[in-house]
């Protein structure tokens, strides 16, 4: 039986690399602080995500399974282009209580490639 709803999931960047975003966030229990979660929606998006669109931001595919309310996660999306991105993250439990959704991380990844080789300095 659940206690209560689910408690908000934090999101902090860390590493800053070309074309990768690694997250870190503290597990939420499936009652609270209790317990483990069900799964995690980790959603992205170039714009701003929050409550009423966090569903139409794109999923992020293959982020681990919750791990016991407490525990440090960590997941690295990769494949980002040079852009601004926004992640948001919500937790669901065994009978299908979502969470809130979390606060909404900004990652700035900056664009490394070269500039071309100059050829005329007319």
């Amino acid at each position: 039986m659940l206690k209560n709803a689910l408690v908000l999931v934090a999101l902090l960047a860390s590493a800053v690399q070309a074309e990768t975003a690694a997250l870190t966030w503290t597990a939420t229990g499936d009652d609270g602080a209790v317990g483990t979660a069900t799964a995690y929606d980790l959603r992205m998006s170039t714009s701003v995500i929050t409550a009423a669109n966090f569903n139409a931001a794109t999923q992020v595919l293959n982020v681990p399974a919750p791990k016991i309310s407490g525990t440090t996660e960590t997941f690295t999306v990769t494949g980002l282009t040079a852009g601004t991105y926004y992640f948001a993250i919500k937790a669901v439990d065994e009978v299908g209580n979502w969470s809130a959704i979390s606060n909404v991380l900004l990652k700035i990844i900056l664009d490394t490639t070269p500039p071309a080789a100059m050829v005329d300095l007319r």
